[in-house]
């Protein structure tokens, strides 16, 4: 078979198939519209319906025939009833306008729908914005409300919480948070009444100095309710009021010769209780914070030892046990404290905690080279 024989057929039904290509291309296209476009072009049509039923409304009046114009508005009003059940909604401008000509049309009848016509005609104002659904939830209000609706909240996570609402908020947020601030027997309250006391915000500090005496005067009362429970020699008992004592007194809210009873009498309880059961690694650790702030550096030394070798190995712990040897100047010690537990430590400043930050600027400064420089 010659080669042009095939050659030509081939090259004819390419030429058609271009040639119906290209009426292809110019056929309109059919595309999907947007849903808000779609529900536009409806509010507009069911604008334009209810303009034409409501001029023949209009003609029946001026020929004077008030029946036939009854007749004719009152189904117009009540088949406005089935737009609101129109999917999707009217939308944009058109719908804006179709919802306000709805609800003047029963009273307003042929006026209500010209105006309703003349506003999508004239398009909608400039500088005047539609509102795009419901407002989001404001997050300080939800936080202040999961908060409030929550029975316990760890102290960190409250104190941060509220830090941030104390930090952030309205005035009325604001309020709130150092109404749960107020609460002194809920974990992280007194923590985030000393947050408060030294915003920046003036109208906060004054709202926390005003609180302050309440939350005071209910830790000494929950503390003397607690101390008439122990009397009864319960180990229970003695160790909540020596919680309790501690909490109190770490608050920030006493006053110094206050803060220190309380804690010289946590430690005599922390201390009765440790001797009692020697294993008790909560009491050696919070009998050592507590001599630690009341200035027994070595009765300190020893309680913070003895929680560590039971197995309290906490990044508090040991920071209480740093600074007890940085303030006795027993720096080798001090070293070889941070060298044995340099894993946990790293894993306390590699987290989000309270102590994250001062644990990474100490193992740095431990790391650097003028270390031993710094300290001579």
């Amino acid at each position: 078979m010659p080669r042009h024989g095939l050659g030509a057929p081939l090259a004819e039904a390419a030429r058609l198939e271009e040639r119906r290509a290209g009426d292809r291309r110019a056929w309109p296209r059919l595309v999907a519209r947007p849903t808000a476009s779609r529900g536009a072009e409806t509010a507009f049509l069911l604008l334009l319906g209810i303009a034409v039923g409501e001029a023949l409304v209009a003609a029946a009046l001026l020929m004077g025939w008030l029946p036939g114009a009854l007749l004719l508005h009152g189904p117009l009003c009540l088949a406005l009833l089935l737009v609101r059940r129109l999917d999707p909604p009217p939308a944009g401008w058109p719908g804006a306008v179709l919802r306000v000509t709805m609800a003047l049309l029963p009273a307003l009848g042929p006026l209500a729908a010209l105006g309703g016509l003349v506003a999508v005609a004239m398009g909608m104002p400039r500088g005047l914005r539609l509102p795009e659904g419901p407002a989001p939830e404001d997050p300080l209000e939800a936080r202040l409300a999961a908060i409030a609706a929550a029975p316990r909240v760890p102290d960190g996570l409250l104190v941060e919480a509220l830090g941030d609402v104390l930090h952030w908020g309205t005035a009325t947020q604001k309020a709130r948070a150092l109404e749960i601030a107020q609460e002194a027997l809920r974990p992280g309250g007194e923590a985030l009444l000393r947050v408060a006391l030294g915003d920046p915000d003036p109208a906060v500090r004054d709202r926390a100095e005003q609180a302050r005496p309440t939350v005071e005067r209910r830790l000494l009362a929950r503390a003397e309710a607690l101390r008439s429970a122990a009397r009864a020699g319960r180990v229970a008992d003695r160790r909540a009021l020596a919680r309790h004592l501690d909490r109190a007194a770490f608050s920030g809210l006493l006053d110094p010769a206050r803060a220190d009873a309380c804690r010289a009498e946590a430690a005599g309880l922390w201390q009765a209780l440790g001797e009692a059961m020697p294993e008790d690694a909560e009491a050696q650790a919070a009998l050592g914070r507590d001599l630690l702030a009341l200035g027994d550096l070595a009765s300190a030394r020893l309680a913070l030892e003895a929680a560590l070798a039971r197995g309290v190995a906490t990044p508090a712990v040991i920071g209480w046990l740093a600074e007890c040897l940085f303030r006795l100047r027993d720096y080798a010690a001090m070293d070889a404290l941070v060298a044995r537990w340099r894993p946990v430590l790293e894993e306390e400043a590699a987290g989000m905690g309270t102590l994250a930050a001062p644990w990474r600027l100490w193992l740095a400064e431990a790391a650097a080279p003028a270390w031993g420089e710094w300290r001579a």
